[in-house]
């Protein structure tokens, strides 16, 4: 299934065809060791790094004429057909880029991004914690307190991915009168990772606890202070970056329901939504992404159209995965097919922040008078 446009696709670093061979080479032998067994697919996210999969929307490292976030999730894609925990890491890696994309701290951005953009410095979001408390769902996680140099920072951030030691990560911590955020390196005095729950998929994302014992942070790596004008510059390549890993899955659901379709076509044919259904509904989405990325803005009713396609996205990937346990029959609870990885791979699309509830949450708020 070729997700979109022609439009989208880059020839050379950061191609759909270079981005798969990198994939089948580096990635599809472990996708179950990754999937179930907490395999952190390291030396697979470098060699896509290497491919170009990381830079696409970053102007000062894309191949492309300009920068690109439709390029970056087609990307992603190519590889959530495959496995989608590690197009999870990918739109980890591609969002700390873009964070040091957005930054008026130019500095910080010309040490860390060309090593986040080619995959020789890995990174991660801590923005799930941030992105909820400033919708009023929970409160922030992380305190900060001014200091000579910089900030001391105290608190723990649940469930950040694509971590380890020397990887680096953006968050936001509260500091009374306002709202900072910066980048954090796992290793540095007092930011401690851990692993202390298990999940039923994405086991090999490097997902972790971090606390943070009044850490000190630098001026030199302070993104915004305050995050009033970053946020809203953030929010939207965020939100549609995420739907890469959505329409990853619905790819490889429609390929599998083809796959299954060779030798129960005559039974299949009575189900309501088959393989050239998603396929169709997922290039007319991604049109829409396109358009979307194409005139980036930050008003009240363009916000509310991202939330709509990324709300549009999760919806059809969940619809996608059922479609797709339908197709597959009894087969379906087999390890060994892949239907039921892709459905619990469905659900991680739905409930990454922002959820498919947050998503209707802020809409409606956006819609509201």
């Amino acid at each position: 299934m070729d997700i979109g446009a022609a439009s989208l696709e880059p020839s050379g670093a950061g191609s759909g065809s270079l981005i798969r061979a990198v994939v089948a080479q580096s990635i599809a032998p472990d996708v179950e060791r990754i999937d179930r067994h907490g395999f952190y697919p390291r030396d697979g996210l470098r060699a896509l790094g290497e491919a170009g999969a990381f830079s696409n929307h970053l102007a000062a490292h894309t191949a492309l004429p300009r920068r690109s976030i439709a390029a970056a999730v087609r990307a992603m894609a190519a590889v959530g057909e495959t496995c989608m925990s590690t197009a999870f890491c990918v739109w980890c890696q591609d969002t700390c880029g873009w964070y040091l994309e957005q930054t008026p701290n130019q500095a910080l951005r010309e040490r860390l991004q060309p090593g986040i953009a080619s995959g020789d410095t890995l990174g991660g979001t801590g923005l799930s914690n941030p992105v909820k408390a400033l919708a009023g769902i929970e409160s922030f996680r992380l305190r900060g307190t001014r200091v000579e140099g910089g900030w001391c920072v105290t608190g723990v951030l649940p469930w950040v991915s694509n971590l380890g030691g020397g990887h680096w990560f953006g968050t936001v911590f509260d500091a009374g009168d306002r709202r900072v955020m910066a980048m954090f390196c796992c290793g540095q005095n007092n930011v401690e990772i851990r692993q202390n729950v298990h999940f039923v998929a994405l086991e090999g994302t490097a997902t972790y606890s971090i606390r943070f014992r009044r850490a000190f942070l630098p001026d030199a790596d302070v993104l915004a202070d305050p995050i009033d004008e970053i946020m809203p510059r953030i929010r939207p390549g965020f939100v549609l970056l995420q739907t890469g890993m959505g329409f990853g899955v619905i790819a490889g659901a429609a390929a599998q329901m083809r796959h299954d379709d060779v030798s129960y076509a005559h039974t299949n044919r009575y189900l309501p939504y088959g393989a050239s259904f998603f396929e169709d509904e997922g290039a007319r989405l991604t049109d829409e992404l396109a358009d979307l990325a194409d005139r980036p803005g930050s008003g009240r009713d363009y916000m509310r159209a991202v939330l709509g396609l990324r709300l549009a996205v999760s919806e059809l990937t969940l619809a996608a995965t059922q479609a797709g346990v339908l197709h597959g029959g009894a087969r379906g609870y087999l390890e060994s097919s892949g239907i039921e990885r892709r459905q619990r791979e469905g659900n991680f699309v739905a409930l990454i922040t922002p959820s498919i509830r947050h998503l209707r949450q802020e809409i409606a708020a956006l819609s509201s008078t």
